[in-house]
């Protein structure tokens, strides 16, 4: 393996641990429901399960703030190797999680403590892998370095939910929802083992400053502007992001009529469409501009979502594969230049890490974190199957006024 590809390689593979675990709470998140948060009323169930979600994903800006500081302070690599333990640990260990009719309560405090820990070590990793596959780059290739981060989450993300479709398919909803649903948390501890091994020797050229300021004060101080712009953006792909991968699974059982195997197979595909786009999105930020490119992405999406979601309601499963995709495809060219763009926006190297932890961690924590909550209770109070996508299409026009205004 060539020294460029081992860069790459050891970058990402701490995102395929954690959009590897993202992908098993979609996929299972109506079985775990039932496992841990048992209701007489399905409904409540669900929100239990995504909510034990939720509590993983707010604790990622606390672990941003943490390995942030770290990776300003001490190294990128250590804040590589310490996060990538710190997050593999709790997912191995679901798998051994009793269930409420085993121990009561104690099964969804148990759940949700091991969620907040993955939660912690996320934080630190997602932006620790972009600002050291950034600065890793060469100048005209950045978009395309950091995108690779999103292309081992979905590779995670496909890992995941292509092993739980598998296990369904060959074990039958009951055998998976009595224990075939451990198999894949067991299984995490494989890939954990890889990315300590390609880490292990990890090149760092990055050397921390003699500056004493803590970095997340400075950024507050001398960047106010561009940390609530990024953050605003940030958080609107994010929303549309959860939505796509983790709530729309369950939407086109419920809304589009589609069986769990046809709603799992969908998400399996577009996950793998999303590893592909990625990349060749970042190119094109590369050529013309990432702004210019997150500036169509967020406006075509504010027009389209809703029209999209109707067809996909009423056209079967290759409609809504189809309109399944077509989101994908738009959210390739809102995410994939965010990346390099928050570290870019900065020319202090001594303060990156934090800021683009702190974002990140932010919009993909707090913001993305709550998404699949809030919008199955948003089409529970309202009763219309489309109001995620008024969510979605007035945070991306929203984030599409703000990309205006961003100075290139």
């Amino acid at each position: 393996m060539t020294s460029k590809k081992k860069i790459i390689a050891a970058g990402i593979i701490g995102n395929v641990i954690e959009y590897y675990d993202f992908a098993l709470i979609g996929f299972l998140a109506v079985m775990m429901g039932n496992l841990f948060f048992p209701s007489d009323d399905p409904f409540l169930s669900l929100l239990g399960s995504f909510g034990a979600f939720a509590a993983g994903m707010i604790m990622r800006p606390v672990g941003a703030l943490v390995f942030g500081h770290i990776g300003d302070r001490i190294g990128r690599r250590f804040a590589l190797m310490s996060s990538l333990v710190l997050m593999a640990l709790p997912t191995f260990l679901i798998g051994f999680l009793p269930t409420y009719a085993q121990i009561g309560i104690m099964a969804p405090i148990l759940l949700v403590a091991l969620r907040m820990i993955q939660g912690l070590s996320v934080g630190g990793e997602y932006a620790s892998s972009i600002v050291y596959l950034v600065e890793q780059s060469s100048v005209n290739r950045q978009n395309l370095y950091g995108s690779f981060v999103s292309v081992g989450a979905k590779i995670g993300m496909a890992l995941g939910s292509g092993l739980c479709g598998a296990l369904l398919w060959y074990l039958g909803e009951e055998a998976m929802g009595e224990w075939g649903w451990r198999i894949p948390f067991w299984v995490s501890i494989v890939i954990a083992a890889a990315g300590l091994y390609l880490r292990r020797n990890l090149t760092d050229d990055y050397a921390p400053s003699e500056d004493k300021t803590v970095p997340i004060v400075a950024i507050l101080r001398h960047h106010r502007r561009e940390f609530w712009q990024f953050l605003t953006v940030a958080s609107a792909i994010w929303i549309f992001y959860y939505t796509i991968f983790v709530y729309l699974p369950i939407w086109l059982e419920g809304s589009a009529h589609l069986s769990k195997p046809e709603a799992g197979q969908i998400n399996t595909i577009s996950i793998i469409v999303g590893a592909i786009f990625i990349p060749l999105m970042a190119m094109a930020a590369d050529k013309i501009g990432s702004l210019r490119v997150m500036r169509m992405a967020a406006l075509s999406l504010a027009l389209g979502i809703y029209p999209l979601l109707y067809g996909m309601s009423m056209t079967g499963y290759w409609g809504a594969l189809a309109g399944t995709l077509a989101l994908v495809i738009l959210l390739c060219a809102f995410q994939a230049p965010i990346f390099a763009a928050t570290v870019q926006v900065l020319s202090y190297h001594g303060y990156r890490a934090s800021f683009t932890a702190v974002i990140l961690g932010s919009a993909a924590g707090i913001v993305g974190g709550i998404t699949p909550a809030l919008m199955t209770s948003l089409e529970k109070l309202s009763g219309d199957p489309f109001a995620p996508a008024y969510l979605i299409a007035v945070t991306s026009l929203i984030g599409w006024g703000v990309l205006r205004r961003v100075k290139n």
